[in-house]
C-alpha cells in the first residue's frame, strides 16, 4: 500500500479542502466578533468647501495598513448642495480609520491631476490634514481618526 492519497489524488484533495473549510468555520466567528458584540455604530462624513455642484463628491474610507492614495476599502458618492456633501457609511466597527474626500467634477471616478501631477480637483482629508509643500504625502497615520461605539460625523473641508 502506498502513502495516503497517492493512489487516489482525489481523496487527498478532498481531505485538504475539508481541512480548509473547517479552519474557515472556526475562524469566522472571530472575524465577525465586533459586529456580534454590538461594537458597531453609524459613521458619516460631512464635507464642506465645494465651489460648485458639478459632478459628485466622493468619500473613500481606509483601514489600518491601507495606502490612502489607493482605492479605499469603502467608497460612497454624494451630490453637492450649497457647498456641502454628506456621506453615510452605515454601521462600522469601532476602530481606526482614515478618510479622503474629492470633488469628481467630471464624474470619471478618479482624482484628476494637472501636467505637474498636482490634483486639479478639490481634495479634503480627515484629521485636519492639508496637502501642501511641507506636509508630505498623506498617509494612514496622518489621516487617522478613531471611530467609537456611538454615532459619529467626521468633518472634512475640501480645498
Amino acid at each position: 500500500m502506498r502513502g495516503f492519497g497517492r493512489s487516489n489524488p482525489g481523496i487527498f484533495l478532498m481531505a485538504r479542502a475539508a481541512s480548509a473549510l473547517l479552519a474557515a468555520m472556526l475562524l469566522a466567528p472571530t472575524a465577525l466578533q465586533p459586529s456580534l458584540a454590538g461594537d458597531t455604530e453609524s459613521l458619516s462624513v460631512r464635507a464642506t468647501g465645494f465651489s460648485n455642484s458639478r459632478g459628485h463628491a466622493v468619500a473613500k474610507l481606509f483601514g489600518p495598513g491601507d495606502t490612502v492614495t489607493g482605492r479605499g476599502r469603502w467608497q460612497v458618492s454624494a451630490t453637492i448642495a450649497r457647498g456641502v456633501a454628506t456621506f453615510e457609511f452605515g454601521r462600522m466597527p469601532s476602530g481606526d480609520y482614515a478618510a479622503v474626500v474629492f470633488h469628481d467634477e467630471n464624474d470619471n471616478a478618479v482624482i484628476d491631476h494637472n501636467v505637474l501631477g498636482v490634483p486639479s480637483e478639490a481634495l479634503g482629508f480627515s484629521n485636519g490634514f492639508r496637502l501642501g509643500l511641507t506636509s508630505g504625502m498623506p498617509t494612514f497615520e496622518k489621516l487617522r481618526f478613531r471611530h467609537g461605539a456611538r454615532p459619529e460625523v467626521i468633518d472634512i473641508t475640501v480645498q
